[in-house]
C-alpha cells in the first residue's frame, strides 16, 4: 500500500498551513528585540521659504534618534505638522538611511502648506513673526526591519522659527 495514496484530509492541510505560518512568524520575531524602543523624531527648525502661488512653503528639519543597541533602516516617512493646534501641512520624505546603533540622523523637508486649509495660522505667523512655535508633529517612519513595516510617532515641543537652535520638548 503506498504511503499517500489518499487525499490530504482539509484539517491536515490546515495544520500544515498553520505550522508553516508559524515557522516564518518565529523566524521573523527572531529579528526582532523584546526591549525595543520606537525611534524619536524631533522638530528641529523651521523656515519659511517663498511663497508659490497659493501655498507657503517650509524648510523643516528632523533628527531622527534610534535609542536601540541594534541598527535601524529607514526607508521614509509622512507626518503632519500642526502649528498653534491647527494642522498646517503634511509631507513625505523617501529618504533612506540607517541608524546605527545609539546614534541619530538629520534631514530636510522641503513641504508647502495651503493658505486656503490654514490661511489664518500662516498669516498670523507670517505677521507677527515669533521667534517660537508651539508645534505637534504626528509621523509614520517606514522601515523594513522585522515585522514593523511602520512605526507611529508624535511629537510635541517649541521650535524656534527660521532659526538655528535646538527645539525645546514638552512631551
Amino acid at each position: 500500500m503506498p504511503l499517500y495514496s489518499e487525499p490530504h484530509s482539509t484539517s491536515t492541510k490546515l495544520n500544515l498551513v498553520f505550522l508553516l505560518f508559524m515557522t516564518l512568524l518565529l523566524s521573523s520575531c527572531a529579528t526582532l528585540n523584546p526591549d525595543f524602543e520606537k525611534p524619536e523624531l524631533q522638530l528641529t527648525n523651521l523656515s519659511m521659504l517663498p511663497a508659490q502661488g497659493l501655498e507657503q512653503r517650509f524648510r523643516l528639519t528632523f533628527r531622527v534618534t534610534n535609542p536601540n543597541n541594534i541598527s535601524f533602516p529607514v526607508d521614509g516617512m509622512n507626518f503632519k505638522l500642526n502649528l498653534r493646534g491647527l494642522q498646517v501641512a503634511t509631507g513625505v520624505s523617501n529618504k533612506k538611511f540607517v541608524l546605527e546603533p545609539l546614534s541619530e540622523n538629520t534631514f530636510d523637508v522641503d513641504v508647502s502648506a495651503s493658505l486656503f486649509n490654514s490661511g489664518r495660522v500662516l498669516l498670523d505667523i507670517m505677521n507677527a513673526k515669533p521667534d517660537e512655535l508651539a508645534y505637534e508633529v504626528n509621523a509614520k517612519i517606514f522601515t523594513s526591519k522585522g515585522l514593523w513595516g511602520s512605526i507611529p510617532v508624535s511629537r510635541t515641543g517649541v521650535i524656534p522659527f527660521g532659526l538655528n537652535k535646538q527645539s525645546k520638548i514638552v512631551q
